[in-house]
């Protein structure tokens, strides 16, 4: 999978964005960001590699976001929370200007594609280790998520801190919960299904297929139901990449749906009385509406430790709203939901500019559409724009999907370039 990286037309930039984001997620949160501004550095310190970056509309309105991120620590009750996510969000598109300058061809792309299927494979490894540790009851010599207690220390020091669950009968990889480590093989999933069928070579195809073996199992052990339900609504997306794999995507959604809710309820049931996900989720959202009405022009500020902090000012012991869509609401306000609204309209646009575009741009768009639809449907019962690792690679997905776009806008100047030279040539004849 890496011999690409022997090849000397690759930039040395464009190999380490490929490490990173195969590597990334095995790291700490904050070792995590610092390894995006340090290789953001290196990139911006040449000029020709500065002139690549174009800023399109996806660019443009996440620096709004940003900006506003950061003025809503003016008025957050945890004012770091707020500055944190700033901080989070510049690195998230920093990430997405470098994915989507550095790998606008096909090639380039398949092998983000493969670095991140690799990566969500690496966590699975690590997740079906930490179970099996757990399983001997040894839990305590691969703790389960990794890096707890470092990431708790550091986000002590700025009120932050975000380990409010109790995860020790559920595996989290190299993440700190179950629901984010199930939110990021659910992004990967897909991809690893599409490429196991479209990779370039069957080397690829059978690595991806192992890859998605590993991600299958990994999510089964997180015991999350909502799972279940993304991966099938992203792999009957997935479905429409092409004919050849459609019976089979679909066939495939089904029977591992199957399998993960047999498991899943078999494991933690339909509703029991300490089941918090279950019985009090709904309750949760009505206090974060609350919070809006009380705050509904600004928000809470931006971050979810101002939710947090808001909930346990009402004895709710729950780190964030567990809905992207009620977090954005309470920590935005009306202001901050109209900037992401438009955020996800500018996403959408080139969506659908891809789906009405032929050949490979297509296939690949809708195998990242494909993940994004499993990440959305996560975020009915996750808030999964919360932590640093989401973040990331949901703007590696953003930034795939923007290389594809600006491929397909050069490939069809190309062709039009050359239908009117083609034009010209036919008139001089005449």
């Amino acid at each position: 999978m890496l011999n690409y990286l022997k090849e000397k037309h690759y930039s040395v930039y464009y190999k380490l964005l490929t490490i990173a984001v195969l590597f990334g997620s095995l790291l700490p949160e904050y070792l995590a960001l610092v390894s995006v501004i340090v290789l953001a550095i290196y990139f911006l310190m040449e000029k020709k590699q500065r002139d690549a970056i174009t800023a399109g509309r996806t660019a443009k309105v996440m620096a709004v976001y940003i900006v506003y991120m950061f003025l809503s620590a003016i008025w957050a009750q945890v004012k770091l929370a707020s500055i944190a996510s700033g901080v989070t969000w510049t690195c998230a598109l920093l990430v997405f200007l470098l994915v989507a300058s550095m790998s606008d061809s096909r090639d380039r792309l398949e092998n983000i594609m493969l670095c991140f299927v690799g990566s969500a494979a690496l966590n699975s490894i690590v997740a079906i280790i930490q179970m099996a540790f757990m399983a001997i009851g040894k839990s305590q010599y691969f703790p389960s998520p990794i890096y707890e207690k470092a990431d708790t220390v550091i986000y002590n020091l700025m009120r932050y801190n975000v380990f409010f669950e109790d995860t020790i009968d559920r595996t989290s990889g190299c993440f700190n919960s179950p629901l984010v480590l199930a939110t990021f093989l659910v992004m990967a999933f897909p991809l690893a299904a599409f490429c196991s069928f479209y990779a370039t070579t069957k080397k690829r195809r059978t690595l991806s297929l192992v890859a998605g073996v590993f991600i299958f199992f990994g999510i089964m052990f997180t015991f999350l139901r909502g799972a279940a339900v993304a991966v099938v609504l992203s792999f009957m997306m997935l479905s429409f990449a092409g004919k050849k794999p459609a019976k089979f995507m679909s066939g495939a959604a089904l029977v591992t749906a199957v399998i993960l809710l047999a498991v899943l309820f078999e494991r933690r049931g339909v509703a029991t009385s300490d089941d918090l996900s279950t019985n009090y989720r709904f309750e949760l959202w009505k206090i974060c509406f609350k919070a809006f009405k009380e705050n509904a022009l600004l928000g809470l500020g931006a971050g979810s430790g101002n939710v947090n902090e808001y909930l346990l000012s009402k004895s709710i012991e729950f780190s964030h709203a567990h809905n992207l869509f009620v977090e954005v609401v309470t920590e935005g306000g009306i202001i901050g939901t109209v900037i992401f609204t438009a955020f996800v309209a500018v996403i959408i646009t080139d969506v659908l500019y891809l789906c009405r575009s032929h050949g490979w741009y297509k296939r690949y768009a809708i195998a990242f559409v494909s993940s994004l639809v499993g990440f959305l449907s996560m975020s009915i019962f996750e808030s999964t724009l919360s932590t640093v690792k989401e973040i990331l690679y949901f703007a590696v997905l953003l930034g795939c999907i923007a290389a594809i776009k600006r491929a397909c806008k050069r490939n069809k100047e190309k062709l039009a370039k050359k239908a009117e030279s083609e034009a010209v040539k036919v008139g001089q004849t005449v």
